[in-house]
């Protein structure tokens, strides 16, 4: 009887782990390097290594870029088929003509889907 009630105790508490890990399974995450300062949607982004991550709504995603575990720029994009896949994590800039660097988008390794984002 009493294995019987930890084995009842053991899969309801895996099932509630399974349950409270599924929406961080929904997005999909890189991690990609800034080389230097970029503006993105009005918010500038310091040079160095962020997490970024999407939940993708064909072709929309709504895109967060996050350092540790904070998450400092939330946005949308829309994903586009280049039809070739790339062997590294790239960022993408635009220069404007006051010398702003923004992204305009991130291939992603092993992927032929650009993340593009509009300005």
């Amino acid at each position: 009887m009493d294995i019987r009630k930890h084995v009842g105790t053991l899969i309801l508490s895996v099932a509630l782990l399974l349950a409270c890990g599924l929406p961080g399974l929904a997005k999909d995450s890189r991690t990609v390097a800034l080389t230097h300062n970029v503006v993105l949607n009005g918010t500038t982004l310091p040079a160095g290594k962020y997490v970024v991550q999407w939940e993708a709504q064909n072709p929309q995603a709504t895109v967060e870029f996050a350092r540790g575990h904070k998450v400092v720029l939330s946005t949308q994009g829309k994903f586009e088929d280049r039809g070739k896949k790339y062997e590294s994590n790239t960022v993408v800039y635009d220069t404007a003509s006051d010398g702003t660097s923004t992204i305009s988008e991130i291939r992603f390794a092993g992927s032929s889907e650009v993340l593009v984002f509009n300005q």
